[in-house]
């Protein structure tokens, strides 16, 4: 059975009908219904019939399209496998990366990677925390640069790049703004200003206030930040924002208290699925971004 005569079953078994099926597959009704009539015979056994005037699958025919839908599944996978690889064989790599990751540290380190290796081509998608994972599970990403540990660590292979405390951030006449270290307890008392729950902030916070048993209100969960830094800046409540860390470079126009708590922290670490292929431009872009690496972290 070939690849090309399961794709006509399965069309014409989605269609039920010879003139629709043969109109979406590009070829004639005559040339189907001769493939059909050969899928037959290699079985020996009928997989369609007729039932007052309509096209109808047998059993087998059910049985077989359930059978030929996980091949042509498993072929599709491996055919977008192959792509990626024969993709990075020719120096194109795909990164995932979190919220605000780009606009830090590692801006730098890619940007002098491409100075070194004009060569390797460098596909940037910045995505929701969550949602930058998957695309490395799934295999659509090259590599990964997410916050924190992965939520399915099994499937990755991962390294702490750099770690950050998270802080709390106010407006500079807001009364925790003259703290120097702050705890979510203190922050509960005001209206939070934060990221949704696709992004691992608000994961990381709610599970800080679960195992503290408070009940944290918000006024904005939010992937804009636009609309986040007008209400911190508006002293509408507490932001705890992606951009926003225990970080030396970081701009003072609000203040950016860190927080007590150690589970708070805000770290970049570098994903890559274990079973994934990596090529020599993926290689070497790995041990651009290890040497990058906090040396407290080692």
């Amino acid at each position: 059975m070939e690849i090309r005569q399961m794709i006509y079953f399965k069309e014409l078994a989605a269609c039920l009908s010879l003139p629709a099926a043969a109109r979406a597959l590009y070829i004639t009704p005559q040339a189907l219904s001769k493939s059909m009539r050969n899928l037959a015979q290699e079985f020996n056994t009928e997989i369609f019939y007729r039932e007052h005037g309509k096209l109808c699958l047998t059993t087998f025919g059910q049985a077989l399209l359930k059978e030929i839908t996980v091949l042509l599944d498993q072929v599709s996978a491996t055919e977008e496998r192959l792509n990626n690889m024969a993709s990075q064989e020719n120096s194109h790599l795909r990164v995932a990366c979190s919220h605000g990751i780009l606009q830090g540290s590692f801006y730098a380190v890619f940007d002098d990677f491409k100075h070194q290796h004009p060569e390797i081509e460098i596909e940037f998608l910045e995505l929701p925390d969550t949602f930058a994972e998957q695309m490395v599970e799934q295999e659509d990403c090259d590599l990964g640069l997410s916050i924190n540990l992965p939520n399915k660590p099994e499937f990755f292979e991962t390294t702490p790049l750099q770690h950050y405390q998270l802080c709390a951030v106010v407006h500079p006449e807001h009364p925790l703004a003259k703290q120097k270290i702050t705890t979510l307890k203190d922050c509960a008392q005001y209206p939070l200003i934060t990221k949704n729950r696709i992004f691992k902030i608000w994961q990381t916070v709610e599970q800080c206030a679960m195992k503290q048993h408070l009940r944290l209100s918000y006024a904005l969960t939010s992937p804009n930040e636009i609309a986040w830094k007008q209400l911190v800046q508006d002293n509408q409540g507490v932001g705890i924002g992606t951009t926003y860390y225990l970080n030396p470079n970081q701009p003072e126009e609000l203040p950016a208290i860190p927080f007590a708590e150690p589970e708070l922290t805000w770290d970049i670490c570098l994903i890559r699925r274990k079973d994934h292929y990596c090529s020599r431009s993926c290689d070497l872009l790995i041990q651009a971004l290890k040497e990058a690496q906090d040396p407290d972290i080692q």
